[in-house]
């Protein structure tokens, strides 16, 4: 099952970093103003599936016509490795891939163009997609896509176990305190242990709404970015979700033996599941028998919530064709590019006048549950850190995170992961 893209920041990459700024020099300009015929663009992006590819070739096809120059394609194979090393190099792409949880590395190290409102008008785009690449109020990159988090609902298996999918409560808290009686009934139907009201899974990106309720941050902003996972704030957050996995009624994929909770779902292990969009094509194809209907992410601590992974076009400080490098972000974050892009790979636009018209979204009027999230939708990104701190979560929190699990071991997992963060941060 397709899967955002995870930023890792090792080993070359973080030995690159301290050359980069070195090489941000802006004297590189030329064809900053005049014609751009003839010229050649060096674009940098990852190969995605096969629809990808050919949507991405119309796009550089169009492009070339419309502008009569030629586009090289780039291809990386794990950019946030690669780039840094081109960056630190002086050969990077004049236009490239930024993950959204990647910018503020790149953004800090002084590699990107700031891109004036001709090229980027904030206003034609969801304030939380653009803001994933806005510092100091201006725009660095340009978001060409997006995913959220929605919970899917299995129509089948809430009507054979009895369950109404309207009394599905609106908020986690109402939820914890529905969801036993509705376990029960699948239990009865399907045999313990079989399927679960819905999936949890153990990792940072999808336990954030709640690691962030009360205004939390889990990375202090105090220049360090120490990793303040143990917070009192936090672990009462993360109890609430403990006390779901000791009531049964969630695990996680990999406790039912599914690589993931799209998986998890497509095979009946999970009655409902928080997913993105990704697997909305998916599962019309590869899963013709299932039947399902999508709602939007449940609220906690009153606060509507859900995550968006976006990745935008950025613009490589020392392009020697700016002026060209400008034509290609503004037209295939365009109306008319971004259209041609979303409606090829079946992704959401981060412009509110496409997903509007989207005939995609006209045929599949589900998706506009995902594309209305975008208004509150939070980006994944939290200083350049991040990485860091994902990873020691993720390996401390498994063991907390299951039946009959104890708010001491939550506790113990919170300072380990802390622990484990800092001390790789403070080398």
């Amino acid at each position: 099952m397709k899967t955002w893209k995870k930023v890792t920041l090792t080993g070359v990459a973080l030995m690159a970093a301290a050359s980069l700024a070195a090489c941000g020099n802006s004297s590189a300009k030329a064809g900053k103003s005049g014609s751009v015929k003839g010229q050649t663009l060096t674009v940098g992006y990852w190969k995605g599936s096969d629809t990808e590819n050919a949507t991405f070739d119309k796009l550089v096809k169009t492009f070339e016509k419309k502008y009569d120059v030629t586009v090289k394609p780039k291809v990386y194979t794990n950019i946030t490795q690669q780039l840094p090393t081109d960056l630190s190099g002086g050969t990077a792409p004049d236009v490239f891939y930024i993950d959204s949880s990647f910018y503020p590395y790149l953004q800090k190290e002084g590699v990107l163009n700031k891109l004036s409102k001709s090229v980027a008008d904030p206003s034609n785009f969801y304030k939380t997609s653009i803001g994933a690449f806005t510092t100091n109020g201006d725009v660095y990159a340009v978001p060409k896509d997006v995913s959220t988090l929605a919970i899917y609902v299995n129509k089948d298996i809430f009507a054979k176990a009895g369950i109404d999918i309207n009394s599905i409560p609106k908020s986690y808290e109402d939820f914890l305190k529905w969801a036993p009686a509705q376990q029960a009934k699948l239990d009865a139907t399907y045999g313990k242990g079989k399927v679960y009201m819905m999936n949890m899974n153990a990792d940072l990106t999808r336990n954030w709404q709640f690691i962030t309720a009360g205004d939390q941050n889990p990375i202090t902003k105090d220049g360090k970015g120490v990793s303040k996972l143990s917070n009192p704030t936090i672990l009462k957050n993360l109890t609430f979700v403990q006390k779901m996995f000791n009531e049964g009624i969630v695990a996680t994929p990999q406790q039912v033996g599914a690589g993931d909770e799209g998986t998890g779902f497509a095979t009946g292990k999970f009655a409902m599941a928080l997913t993105g969009n990704w697997n909305y094509q998916v599962y019309n194809t590869q899963y013709k028998d299932l039947h399902y209907t999508i709602i939007p992410n449940m609220t906690y601590d009153g606060q509507k919530q859900t995550m968006q992974y976006t990745v935008g076009w950025g613009e490589y400080k020392n392009t020697k064709v700016t002026s060209l490098a400008n034509d290609w972000i503004k037209y295939v974050t365009g109306k008319d590019g971004m259209t041609t892009w979303t409606s090829g790979v079946g992704t959401l636009a981060t412009r509110a006048d496409v997903n509007d018209s989207s005939e995609f979204i006209k045929e599949n009027p589900l998706l506009k549950v995902h594309s209305d999230e975008l208004t509150y939708a939070a980006p994944w990104q939290d200083g350049v850190n991040l990485t860091t701190v994902v990873t020691s979560y993720d390996n401390f929190i498994t063991n907390a995170f299951k039946k009959d699990a104890t708010p001491a071991q939550l506790k113990s997992a919170l300072k380990q992961a802390d622990q484990d963060a800092n001390s790789k941060l403070s080398k």
